[in-house]
């Protein structure tokens, strides 16, 4: 406690003979029989210029400490190896691979924003068994739609398909599997292309 009350109080200080320079500068550069509003802008111009100084530095400083955290936790956790000497640099490991791999084959999320229409809408799938995770997470999606379950692979809701997720399971290589239709007022069905 004490030594936390003894570095306020220095720094405190510190600032205050900083703004006694600022002051006699700003008095300096604003000439002989100056207006005290002409020092005044000057004072304030260059306590704006340390502040932001201190400011960026600080930030500087707090950027480099969650870098090495980063790195630290990279490391420990074995995702990347150290190598060289004095100059060392840093390269993906075998585990680390693995995880690039997986980030890149994570879902998307589940949750779209749901719009409601008037004429219902049926998606059908028959996605194979080697990708039942993306088969699964398609049933998660509709049903967070509202669609009901007519069997395991048709749904029908008055939700509107959304784009986001007609994109999603075109990067998910599905979107050949899925085949979305709209019931019509006289009860035809139209298949919907690329939303």
């Amino acid at each position: 406690m004490k030594g936390t009350i003894l570095l306020k109080a220095l720094d405190i200080l510190k600032d205050q003979a900083i703004s006694q320079i600022d002051f006699f500068n700003a008095v300096l550069v604003s000439g002989y029989g100056a207006s005290m509003s002409k020092i005044d802008y000057e004072y304030q111009k260059r306590r704006q210029i340390r502040e932001g100084k201190k400011i960026r530095k600080n930030d500087l400083q707090d950027r480099e400490i969650r870098l090495h955290r980063f790195i630290s936790k990279m490391k420990h956790d074995g995702l990347i190896d150290k190598i060289g000497g004095s100059k060392a640099k840093f390269v993906i490991s075998k585990l680390g691979k693995t995880k690039l791999n997986q980030l890149k084959n994570k879902l998307p999320g589940r949750n779209y924003k749901k719009k409601s229409q008037n004429n219902p809408i049926i998606v059908s799938f028959d996605i194979p068994e080697r990708l039942r995770r993306k088969r699964n997470w398609i049933r998660e999606v509709i049903k967070n739609l509202g669609f009901e379950m007519v069997h395991q692979s048709v749904w029908i809701g008055k939700t509107k398909i959304p784009k986001e997720m007609v994109e999603d399971l075109e990067k998910l290589n599905i979107l050949e599997f899925v085949e979305i239709f709209e019931v019509g007022k006289r009860g035809t069905l139209k298949k919907l292309g690329k939303l």
